[in-house]
């Protein structure tokens, strides 16, 4: 219990708590991990090895940990059909083709991507890890009226949990440090990218690179009784605030950024059940999972509905080595696959998040696909 303590007087002394200021909404740090999006984004209450780092520090003493040499993940945020592929073929032949075709793409799902790399050891009431972290997505009415948002984030992270016995229930009690530094481009239009790139001097782009850098606190807890799991995890603790310096792409001006950029703290609940079915349990491992998240977005404009922070899911072992996963994303379907042969550890997913404050409004859906080197 000491250690957690020290772990959270040292995050005090470095949340940039602040009265008085306008404070603006910061990406949330969440790494895309397919055997996470797969099962419908809940794993609070289930949480343990490598994506234990991004959703509750609780789950860095549960039994089922692991050593990450190396984790890579790509995840486009848009598939493509057979008809968008032959479009974006002709691009030599039919120019017009392929814009249209893109620019239909964009209208009605939006275009980005994210990828991930990082190494880790989770367990033992251990976690370490380093990742690198790199997001995009932009969405509007036309092509060329596109704006994009991109964060690069490197992210350090180090914490402990604890596995205190009290009578049938088995806490698991956590908390980490996360140093971030983070470079990122707001609300840039497609035309001042593609005027930054062009050199006629009578176009002009306005473009500012921010690189700024926080130190993010975490805690977690995870309650299990027999097959029942009760988790919470409270992610940037306060807020995380970003201090930003600017760069401008095309006049090469810096300075120091004025606004106050936090992430935002968020809250995640959630209960897992996990079935002992005893002499079945090496052909089939059933874990299912459902949870509450609220992110405590200061942006009143920000306002997304219930639904959208509903998640749901289920993970299924089959044979010990493959997982079938399935879920309920804020309202949309997800599902997954996984396989474990050694130590390579390969998983898939497909799901689809919402955009928008409600269910349906801008609805955004892509793959997922993790190649990694576990023990």
């Amino acid at each position: 219990m000491k250690k957690i303590t020290l772990i959270i007087i040292i995050a005090l002394l470095f949340t940039g708590f602040s009265f008085g200021e306008e404070i603006l909404d910061d990406p949330i740090f969440a790494p895309v991990l397919p055997d996470v999006i797969a099962r419908g984004n809940a794993f609070t209450a289930s949480a343990h090895g490598y994506g234990a780092l991004f959703t509750n520090p609780a789950g860095f003493s549960k039994e089922n940990g692991s050593f990450t040499l190396l984790s890579v993940n790509a995840n486009p945020y848009f598939i493509p059909n057979e008809k968008d592929i032959d479009g974006f073929l002709t691009v030599a032949d039919n120019p017009a083709s392929a814009i249209n075709t893109l620019s239909s793409l964009v209208v009605t799902n939006g275009v980005g991507a994210n990828a991930n790399t990082g190494i880790a050891v989770v367990g033992k009431g251990l976690g370490l890890g380093i990742v690198v972290d790199a997001d995009s997505y932009g969405r509007g009415k036309t092509a060329l009226g596109t704006e994009i948002d991109a964060v690069g984030t490197l992210a350090v992270i180090a914490g402990l949990s604890i596995n205190p016995q009290l009578g049938p229930l088995s806490m698991h009690l956590g908390g980490d440090l996360r140093y971030m530094h983070r470079m990122k481009l707001d609300n840039v239009g497609i035309i001042d990218l593609m005027n930054l790139s062009d050199d006629d001097e009578s176009t002009t782009a306005n473009v500012d690179l921010l690189t700024g850098d926080a130190l993010a606190f975490d805690l977690g807890a995870i309650v299990d009784m027999g097959p029942l799991s009760l988790g919470m995890s409270i992610r940037d603790v306060g807020g995380t605030k970003f201090f930003y310096s600017y760069e401008n792409l095309e006049t090469n001006e810096t300075g120091n950024v004025g606004d106050d950029y936090r992430i935002p703290m968020s809250v995640n609940t959630g209960i897992g059940y996990h079935p002992d079915l005893g002499l079945l349990k090496w052909l089939i491992d059933p874990t299912f999972n459902i949870e509450y998240q609220h992110v405590f977005y200061q942006d009143p404009d920000n306002t997304p509905s219930l639904w959208t922070q509903l998640h749901a899911g289920t993970e299924v072992r089959v044979l010990r080595f493959i997982k079938l996963r399935g879920g309920i994303n804020q309202g949309y379907l997800t599902a997954g696959i996984g396989a474990k042969l050694l130590f390579m550890d390969i998983n898939m997913a497909y799901f689809t998040r919402e955009m928008g404050e409600y269910a349906g409004v801008n609805p955004n859906s892509g793959m997922s696909l993790e190649v990694a080197i576990r023990f």
